[in-house]
């Protein structure tokens, strides 16, 4: 069952509060979790977890862009 894009977003906001908190056995089980809900392979949820209210810039065709993870 995929889940919608409004509902990943939150589950990534209330994961990561915890996620940059946690010690690393919270964290591996956070992941854990996360990616079972969302179905993503496990580096990318663990980038959205880390960077989750972050300001991040990612360089594209275009130039440099800034993207907000997780707004």
């Amino acid at each position: 069952m995929q889940l919608e894009m409004k509902v990943k977003r939150a589950v990534l906001k209330e994961g990561a509060k915890r996620y940059q908190r946690g010690s690393k056995r919270e964290k591996s089980l956070i992941l854990k979790e996360f990616v079972s809900l969302t179905g993503y392979n496990r580096c990318y949820p663990s980038w959205l977890l880390r960077h989750c209210g972050r300001k991040v810039i990612v360089s594209g065709k275009d130039g440099k862009q800034v993207v907000f993870i997780g707004e």
